[in-house]
């Protein structure tokens, strides 16, 4: 088969927002407005589903046991074993759209339409709960010292302590739908709705530099090897920003971005956009094909070690497509939520 050919698709009852996760024996993971979470195997076929009462937004995350943790709009944060069954659930104040980030003890934090970030122990317990002034649709991530960043509706960018205490808050002037990324020397990237990426230095929170993209930012940051960042617009391109804060390139799709581009083994990267496509884009920024995945593409793809790259469409299905890349590249931040575990760990690869 040739690159961006299909291997197979999966049908969902209703269509997905949520991005794959990919367990350590290959099996994937990735939830559906149908209100359930799917195990899937990489031949195509189902392993279990496991159903909540709310659709799942939320892009599963995968903790060191295979424990799998999943929002849903009901409210609920599961925690789910390996085989399907439910180990436990944890009920916020608000629908849950944010994906989960699992810190090296275990802990589980997680955005709610509340406004609020919990902090939640490997047995289901609330350790802590921090609220913003505005609901969390952002994806939280994890820094090396256990440090959790993220966004919020209320347009500050937050840094909280692992005991819950804010460090700092950096005001972006504009909603925070955008997952932080971490670079190599610690440098949170972040965009705001308004279409600022910024460069936030992590011991202070102060600004290091910010580049304004010709429209609006839900597309979370990647970040490549040789510390390029890489960021999709609704002006409907993908942007390659240098570390210095210049523009590398720009790759123009016939709608807007929303997904949040993966970066492989061999430095191609790869992108759905909302004219039903996914594009593999190499490191100058040409084009090397295209796949068409039937409906927008809000997930964010993955790219497993034998270079199937897997992605959720509006259509309701699950998109595996044959790629020359064998996983995701040797960088600070390759995909959506750092690693094929989605664990929004820095620590993690």
């Amino acid at each position: 088969m040739r690159p961006g050919a299909i291997n197979w698709q999966f049908v969902t009852d209703n269509v997905i927002h949520s991005s794959p996760a990919l367990g350590i024996d290959g099996t994937i993971y990735i939830g559906s407005w149908d209100q359930k979470l799917y195990a899937i195997y990489p031949n195509g076929t189902k392993k279990w589903e496991f159903t909540t009462n709310g659709g799942v937004v939320s892009s599963a995350a995968i903790d060191g046991n295979g424990i799998i943790y999943v929002g849903s709009e009901d409210g609920n944060l599961y925690a789910i074993n390996p085989d399907g069954t439910k180990k436990w659930e944890f009920t916020a104040d608000g629908r849950i759209t944010s994906s989960p980030a699992i810190s090296k003890n275990g802990v589980v934090y997680v955005g709610c339409d509340d406004g609020s970030l919990y902090a939640i122990n490997p047995n289901g317990t609330q350790k802590w709960k921090f609220t913003t002034g505005g609901s969390i649709k952002s994806s939280p991530t994890i820094d090396a010292n256990g440090v959790v960043y993220v966004g919020s509706e209320d347009g500050n960018l937050y840094a909280i302590n692992p005991n819950g205490s804010e460090k700092w808050r950096f005001d972006a002037e504009s909603p925070i739908y955008s997952g932080p990324a971490i670079g190599s020397d610690g440098t949170i990237y972040v965009a705001a709705f308004n279409g600022t990426l910024y460069a936030i230095n992590p011991a202070g929170g102060t600004e290091k530099w910010s580049y304004t993209m010709g429209s609006y930012v839900e597309s979370s940051p990647a970040i490549g090897s040789d510390g390029t960042i890489y960021i999709g617009s609704y002006d409907y391109k993908l942007y390659a920003i240098n570390p210095n804060n210049t523009l590398k390139w720009t790759f123009p799709t016939n709608r807007q971005i929303t997904s949040t581009p993966a970066i492989g083994s061999d430095g191609i990267i790869y992108v759905g956009s909302s004219d039903g496509n996914l594009y593999a884009i190499d490191a100058t920024g040409a084009k090397k094909w295209e796949a068409f995945i039937g409906g927008c593409a809000y997930s964010s793809p993955s790219i497993a070690s034998d270079g199937t790259v897997y992605i959720g469409s509006l259509d309701g299905k699950l998109y595996a497509i044959k790629s020359d890349s064998l996983g995701l590249a040797n960088s600070p931040w390759p995909k959506f939520m750092k690693n094929l575990r989605n664990t929004g760990n820095v620590l993690d690869q």
